[in-house]
């Protein structure tokens, strides 16, 4: 397809996105002012699941189609410019230079800070179920649990994209995703820290920080062993707006579980 084809049919694309999901995103915020999913809500249970769902799932996967949309922007605009530049092949153009054994030790530590991340929100998960007394805990595992793989979609999303070698915008969502992750466990710390009887439950906030910077801090030592691009800065904060904003959908999705507990 000719590439001024090719780039139209993309913003095109983003255009009917994005009007998708601002209808999305107002449904499920007028839902939310209305009370839908509160306790005394008479609105038919199928309609506050499929609301609860279907707009969070619209609004998640419209981003990532924003994304992919707009990555395959930028990448035809390098190669436009390289070969009108070098007058070369758009293959050889658009192949950076990427020194695979740099790349190699940063790859396997945010592999590994990754996995530690995911394996510790499930440790924590089931340390709240099995601790005594817990029962009225064990009532939400289901909900728990749907958290639990919510929150950690986009880790194992970068997982499977650097499952051969280091992907700028997976490296750089992980970096994105951990910090917003940090912001979030501070605020969280902040608002009810007041409700906190003891340090017992000091290990609970500080072991989330504590992983999610070794993710922020591995991540950033691999875009480091890559090649710079010109667009770095701009998919950098597109990744952090994408990483907060599912923060909030993820946030928001789990307490509909919660209030739901549908399953």
């Amino acid at each position: 397809m000719d590439r001024v084809a090719a780039q139209t049919l993309r913003v095109l694309g983003i255009v009917a996105i994005s009007i998708v999901i601002i209808v999305a995103a107002l449904i499920f915020a007028i839902a939310s002012m209305c009370g839908l999913w509160s306790s005394t809500s008479s609105g038919d249970q199928s309609a506050k699941l499929m609301i609860g769902l279907g707009c969070p799932v619209i609004l998640v996967g419209g981003i990532f189609l924003i994304a992919k949309l707009a990555k395959g922007i930028a990448r035809t605009r390098r190669e436009g410019r390289a070969v009108l530049a070098d007058d070369v092949p758009i293959a050889e153009a658009s192949a950076g230079v990427r020194d695979a054994a740099s790349e190699a030790e940063p790859l396997l530590h945010l592999r590994v800070a990754l996995v530690a991340r995911i394996l510790l929100s499930a440790a924590m998960l089931t340390y709240r179920q099995v601790q005594p007394g817990s029962y009225g805990v064990r009532q939400y595992l289901v909900p728990a649990m749907l958290g639990f793989l919510i929150y950690q979609a986009p880790n194992g999303f970068v997982l499977w994209r650097i499952r051969e070698k280091l992907d700028r915008f997976a490296v750089l969502l992980a970096v994105a995703y951990a910090a917003a992750g940090v912001l979030w466990t501070m605020w969280n710390f902040t608002m009810y820290s007041r409700y906190m009887h003891g340090l017992q439950m000091l290990p609970m906030w500080l072991l989330p920080a504590a992983a999610e910077m070794a993710v922020v801090i591995t991540g950033w030592r691999a875009k480091m062993a890559m090649p710079r691009q010109a667009d770095d800065d701009s998919t950098l904060a597109a990744a952090g707006g994408i990483a907060l904003l599912y923060m909030f959908i993820a946030h928001g999705l789990t307490a509909v579980f919660y209030r739901m507990r549908p399953f």
